[in-house]
């Protein structure tokens, strides 16, 4: 009877503490407290708690928290191939939904930041047309990926697809109000003052300079035609008076100056179409007041941004 009555207690003991133990092991005081360092900014130290985690635990309830800590963690480093990985990870395990449609959005912006740029934007379109597998993307996440998409192809110029997706940002969503300014702002990309690059190289064929002035670059086209006209005289002179070695060095030298001439001016519509882009999305940007950043607290990436009345 005593042995029955022992055997019962120890199996009571047991069962009580059983709940306890599974309580602790999801808490689990290594990976909170790898969650502490990031909350402190003590990245390097979270990596490496959280790797230890993922070493020790791989078959742990909390493993793919672990990932996307780690994953954090290297991006606000630096370290963006690692960070890249760990949230190709946590999409990859897909037992943790809350958790996917954040490193979703957040492996979007390390790819930005990675470059080039059109693999970011084919990442945003994948999100929209065609999302991973087994994956159910939230409506916040599209709508987000919607809004990095149309900025990238704003900075690339391309005007009205960018109008078009800023406009597909859904009113409800906190970034409904500036998709719809954006979507208006993007179209006045098209009535920009760009000059044609071949235009340029054109005109300064038949007039060295003239193509420099079509780019509104006044002092290249002074240096340009003085030069030219400098040399070209030179060379005449040369001939005029029969001095053949003369004749030639400044031939050889009026006939480079000329072509670089017509490159300089070919380049100079570049520069001033890339000028003109990059001016006309900082005003935007500072109408806006647009940024992105990190935030210990929510543990997530953030937009932010300002619309003036």
């Amino acid at each position: 009877m005593s042995r029955v009555r022992f055997v019962l207690g120890l199996l009571l003991c047991f069962l009580c503490l059983w709940p306890a133990r599974i309580y602790a092991a999801e808490l689990n005081p290594y990976l909170d407290f790898a969650h502490s360092l990031y909350q402190e900014e003590d990245f390097h130290r979270a990596v490496t708690e959280a790797r230890r985690f993922i070493f020790l635990h791989p078959d742990h309830a909390r493993v793919t928290e672990a990932w996307l800590l780690l994953a954090r963690s290297s991006f606000k480093l630096g370290q963006l191939d690692e960070a890249k990985a760990g949230f190709i990870k946590v999409i990859s395990r897909k037992d943790r939904p809350n958790l996917i449609g954040e490193a979703v959005w957040e492996l979007g912006r390390c790819l930005e930041l990675l470059g080039p740029r059109a693999e970011a934007a084919a990442y945003y379109r994948g999100i929209l047309d065609n999302p991973p597998e087994g994956i159910d993307i939230a409506t916040g996440t599209r709508n987000k990926a919607r809004y990095r998409l149309a900025w990238l192809l704003l900075e690339d110029g391309e005007w009205l697809e960018s109008s078009r997706i800023f406009a597909d940002i859904e009113g409800n969503h906190p970034l409904g109000v500036s998709g719809e300014k954006l979507s208006q702002l993007a179209l006045e990309g098209q009535t920009l003052p760009l000059k044609n690059p071949s235009t340029a190289g054109v005109l300064s064929a038949i007039l060295p300079g003239a193509g420099q002035l079509y780019a509104e670059r006044p002092v290249d086209a002074a240096l340009s035609f003085g030069l030219n006209a400098a040399f070209l005289w030179g060379t005449v002179e040369a001939y005029r008076q029969e001095s053949w070695v003369v004749f030639t060095l400044l031939g050889l030298m009026e006939l480079s100056w000329y072509g670089g001439n017509i490159y300089n001016a070919v380049n100079g519509a570049h520069i001033h179409n890339r000028e003109l882009k990059k001016n006309f999305i900082k005003k935007i940007r500072r109408e806006h007041n647009l940024g992105f950043g990190y935030s210990p607290s929510s543990q997530g990436p953030y937009l932010a941004w300002t619309i003036r009345f």
